[in-house]
């Protein structure tokens, strides 16, 4: 089957962190939408913020989607590829990738974006958990998939405000961990 279903590889099988990423996503994109722009301000990442000491942001900003497409689009990829990690790795494998990935593309990002221009989205953390999946299921369906999926997001997301640079450092920091969480397992395929 070239795309796989998370639900056949575990009937019962508890999606928490994957739910709890994706909850605490909405939730912060309900509150920018009652805070408005400062609320966007203090959230979203700059690069002169960031230098000035508002060091949260490479954090905050994976939070932070800037209209109801944005985070339609990355919720729905969190909650496909989110519960195909969750299968294959621990809990705390999945978070670290997920958050390492974001964290990644959003520190590198900072030196590659203008430092004015405010970015945000899961994105990053999201093509993390791509690059796992395709590190985890080193075959050819498996990465045709994950490329082919990675590709979408990219030309869909792409325009004001998305850090495409997260998205690339992410998918690259998503595989590097999930190659390493993989040969600590000894499951090399």
């Amino acid at each position: 089957m070239m795309i796989p279903s998370p639900i056949r590889y575990s009937q019962g099988y508890s999606f928490l962190v994957t739910y709890s990423l994706i909850a605490a996503n909405v939730v912060v994109y309900a509150a920018l939408l009652v805070g408005g722009d400062p609320l966007y301000a203090v959230l979203a990442q700059t690069g002169s913020d960031f230098f000035a000491g508002a060091y949260w942001q490479v954090v905050t900003a994976m939070f932070v989607h800037f209209d109801i497409l944005h985070i339609a689009f990355n919720m729905y990829a969190l909650y496909y590829f989110g519960r195909l990690n969750e299968i294959a790795y621990s809990r705390g494998e999945y978070l670290a990738i997920y958050f390492g990935a974001g964290l990644l593309g959003n520190a590198l990002s900072l030196v590659l974006i203008p430092s004015d221009v405010a970015t945000g989205g899961a994105s990053g953390a999201i093509f993390g958990l791509i690059g796992s999946y395709a590190a985890r299921n080193r075959n050819l369906a498996s990465m045709v998939l994950a490329l082919m999926y990675a590709a979408f997001i990219f030309v869909a997301s792409s325009g004001p405000g998305v850090n495409i640079y997260a998205h690339l450092f992410g998918i690259v920091g998503g595989f590097g961990l999930g190659l390493v969480f993989t040969r600590m397992k000894g499951e090399e395929e």
